[in-house]
């Protein structure tokens, strides 16, 4: 095999975000007895997108994104005031048990296991949340490490959270490909670090970052077409 060791995001590339992050805003709100409306959702997407941004370039650390995720649009569309961090809390409560994979996943990670792939995680999030969101999904099993930020205490696509990681994995950078939708948290953090990747772009996202993976694909069918051919060039074709 011309790689042995696949490393995989979890948010939006092994589960769906988008529907965990809306679930868990309705369990929000309900609790509350807000209300909720597709403009909030909308922009708390956008700003929460924007810090997270901030977070992979170093601008923030995970505490103080939690701190400002919610105060402020709250009031904006509720008109009360929170704790940030009570907030944050309660709602990584519901977030934390979300686990509704995209289509294809558990299919490509039994796939990949059974051609004898060693399969990885590296997430930006909380350790036992991003397990314990495996363990719901039903796929934890199928991974030998699982490594995320706040373990690391670094960010992608910072490279001490790959030295972090290549020093717990049995594999070096150029016997391991990542696969992930994140262009600059996953892509060009692989990159730079001077190993493969594969672009999920599921959500039909712009380039707008100078990253040259190997492959860009929007489903989980292409990913498995890439392993069956062994990371040849035509493979899509």
């Amino acid at each position: 095999m011309r790689y042995q060791q696949i490393i995989l995001d979890v948010d939006d590339t092994l589960l769906d975000t988008e529907a965990t992050v809306h679930d868990s805003l309705v369990q929000l709100f309900k609790s509350h007895g807000w209300e909720i409306s597709d403009e909030f959702e909308k922009e708390f997407h956008a700003y929460n997108q924007g810090l997270w941004r901030r977070l992979e370039k170093g601008e923030l650390t995970l505490n103080q994104l939690y701190e400002i995720m919610f105060p402020d649009i709250i009031k904006k569309y509720c008109g009360v005031e929170v704790d940030g961090m009570e907030t944050a809390d309660e709602f990584h409560s519901y977030f934390h048990t979300g686990h509704k994979l995209l289509p294809g996943a558990k299919d490509t990670l039994r796939y990949a296991k059974r051609l004898g792939y060693s399969l990885a995680v590296l997430s930006n999030g909380e350790q036992f949340g991003q397990e314990h969101r495996l363990e719901l999904a039903g796929i934890r099993h199928y991974f030998d490490l699982v490594v995320t930020s706040q373990e690391a205490g670094v960010q992608k696509p910072n490279a001490e959270i790959f030295d972090y990681f290549f020093a717990r994995s049995g594999y070096s950078p150029n016997q391991t490909v990542f696969f992930g939708d994140g262009l600059s948290s996953d892509i060009m953090g692989a990159e730079n670090y001077g190993f493969a990747s594969i672009w999920f772009n599921h959500r039909h996202r712009q380039k707008t970052l100078p990253v040259h993976p190997l492959f860009e694909v929007d489903n989980y069918a292409q990913f498995q077409r890439i392993l069956k051919k062994d990371f040849a060039p035509t493979a899509l074709r």
